[in-house]
């Protein structure tokens, strides 16, 4: 066996790094001024200076130059960091005085400049020595060092811009990176005389609630619903969690957080800081605990992140105590407002929903109202629908027995009230289906007359109940199980060939088990033994034209009435039969008197 050494091609690493470890060439600013940044605070932590410090940009033709009055580099500096890929100065000297205000770790900043420019020119002269160095690089894996000329202790970079960096000389494009990028870096960043970074954020100096509250509404421009300042708990924590204005329900909503390491600007949508059941909530985090990736674009899912994840959950749920407990009117008002996201995930920590089950509110046959509200007019039951498409008729039936019903429809409805159930000693919860005696009671013995109407249906394949129930106007009500569009989907995933192979073998099983005598689907007819019509039906012979036409009519009603899934196969057919049995109808009067 023999070893080798492996041979790195430098321009190569170079090209990968800086146009393929940074997803967007905006971020060679972000990159550019953290590295002023950190040679500022070098400058303050090694030699003790306290002097006025800045960073100043200048635009010239094709070119864009960063200056600042930081520590420089020494001839030794350059050669050990600038010429040595992935060695960070910064991140020694972090490790050393564990100081937590130093941004760069990675030693690969200067190489975003290669995102835009195809040459980069630093001229620097270090705090420690009255030498000048220029130092120059197009990227290709070489670099030039001599001397130069420089009245001030500083370095200024200039950028060689490419025809595809050239966006970097609009000035307001400009001021607005900065502004993403640097607003809170403790060092006041001008373009040409004018100063546009703010430099501090609410949590880097004392504040009160309600600077907070102006924060987010000059970053937002809505009045948050309530404001939460973030502080340390077992990990160095700042920022702000608000509640914004107005929340759609989207089962793909995410809580998004904008994240700060040591002031510099991350992301806008980190969406794992928040807890999963908080996602109508926003937050801006800052945490030196927080470690970001290679390109700073994101953060690192360690335990640190973790620790800081659940730090935030815990102050956002005792801040949710104290509103319901201090503030009942605001957390109310939260609850409202979100609504359908809130019952959503709720379901992810019971804490969050035992504070919000009481509040709130189900779209209902009385209007919206909250579940204490509805227990009240239905004396300790609820009775739901989780089907929109039966809305119209189930509705009818309950306000008929003079029983509210709640429209469950919505995402995560059901499943909030079965929870509740559990959670809430004394509390039924009951849906519609075949044989609910409390619609449809028993009527005890029928005339033989009946049996017609039965074996007519019966013939037909359609399973009958015969039953009293209200509105007595109506003469059959199809009532199917719960579920059974569930069943109808999977028979026509399997019946159109969409799904073939275990898929599909899956599917037929689950049909087997939910539907074994192919009923759930067709549903049971409850023919309604108080209506006047089905009455007058039954004094007619069986034979007759006019029964079965009626019969059929009825049937067909009842299948559109009921809301559910017809292919266009089946709503056709039902058409056509009602159609049928109406030209029978009409046949059989125009035969009538002649």
């Amino acid at each position: 066996m023999s070893e080798h050494n492996i041979q790195l091609h430098l321009p190569g690493i170079l090209k990968l790094l800086s146009e393929h470890l940074y997803s967007n060439p905006h971020i060679a600013v972000r990159e550019i001024l953290q590295n002023a940044v950190d040679s500022i605070r070098r400058r303050q932590i090694e030699s003790g200076w306290q002097g006025d410090p800045r960073i100043v940009i200048h635009l010239g033709e094709r070119t864009l130059s960063v200056s600042d009055n930081g520590s420089g580099l020494t001839h030794d500096e350059i050669m050990d960091y600038l010429a040595t890929l992935g060695r960070s100065y910064t991140g020694d000297m972090r490790a050393r005085h564990q100081d937590q205000t130093l941004i760069g770790s990675f030693g690969l900043g200067i190489l975003s400049g290669f995102i835009v420019a195809d040459r980069l020119t630093l001229v620097t002269r270090s705090y420690q020595s009255d030498d000048v160095w220029q130092w120059q690089s197009a990227g290709d894996g070489r670099f030039s060092l001599e001397p130069a000329q420089r009245d001030s202790t500083g370095s200024t970079l200039t950028l060689h811009l490419k025809a595809e960096g050239e966006f970097l000389l609009n000035r307001a494009l400009l001021a607005d990176l900065i502004r993403r990028y640097a607003d809170f870096l403790p060092v006041p960043v001008f373009i040409g005389s004018d100063r546009i970074n703010r430099l501090h954020a609410p949590w880097h100096q004392p504040s009160d609630v309600e600077a907070y509250r102006q924060y987010i509404v000059d970053q937002t421009g809505e009045v948050p619903l309530s404001v939460l300042p973030l502080r340390s708990d077992g990990v160095p924590l700042s920022g702000v969690v608000y509640v914004p204005a107005g929340g759609v329900l989207s089962i793909n909503e995410f809580g998004d957080a904008a994240v700060y390491i040591r002031r510099m600007f991350i992301t806008a949508e980190e969406t794992g800081l928040l807890p999963r059941w908080a996602k109508f909530v926003r937050a801006v985090v800052e945490s030196p605990a927080l470690n970001p990736t290679a390109s700073r674009e994101q953060v690192r899912r360690d335990e640190a992140f973790y620790r800081v994840q659940r730090a935030i959950e815990r102050q956002i749920l005792v801040h949710f105590e104290t509103l319901a407990a201090e503030q009942p009117a605001v957390w109310r008002s939260i609850v409202l407002e979100h609504n359908d996201l809130i019952k959503a995930w709720a379901l992810e920590s019971r804490a969050f929903f035992d504070a919000v089950c009481d509040i709130v509110t189900f779209e209902t046959s009385r209007g919206r109202l909250t579940l204490p509200e509805y227990l009240d007019l239905a004396d300790g039951v609820v009775y739901y629908f989780s089907d929109g498409g039966s809305a119209t008729q189930e509705k009818m039936l309950y306000e008929a027995s003079g029983l509210p019903v709640i429209d469950a429809s919505r995402f995560a409805e059901e499943d909030f009230l079965m929870l509740y159930e559990r959670i809430r000693p004394g509390v039924q919860v009951r849906q519609l289906e075949p044989g609910s005696d409390y619609l449809f009671h028993d009527p005890g013995e029928t005339d033989a007359a009946w049996e017609n109407i039965r074996r007519y249906f019966a013939d037909q394949n359609i399973q009958t109940r015969l039953v009293s129930f209200e509105p007595a106007a109506i003469p059959a009500i199809l009532v199917f199980p719960p579920g059974s569009d569930d069943v109808a989907r999977a028979r026509s995933a399997l019946q159109s060939g969409e799904v073939t192979g275990p898929v599909a073998g899956f599917l037929e099983e689950y049909i087997r088990l939910r539907d074994p005598d192919q009923r759930t689907t067709r549903g049971t007819l409850h023919v309604n033994v108080n209506s006047a019509l089905m009455r007058q039906l039954c004094a007619l012979p069986p034979e007759s034209e006019v029964f079965t036409a009626a019969l059929e009519i009825i049937y067909q009603n009842a299948r559109f009435f009921a809301g559910r899934m017809l292919t266009t196969h089946t709503a056709r057919t039902a058409f056509d039969m009602i159609t049928f049995s109406v030209q029978r109808l009409v046949e059989s009067v125009m035969d009538g008197p002649r």
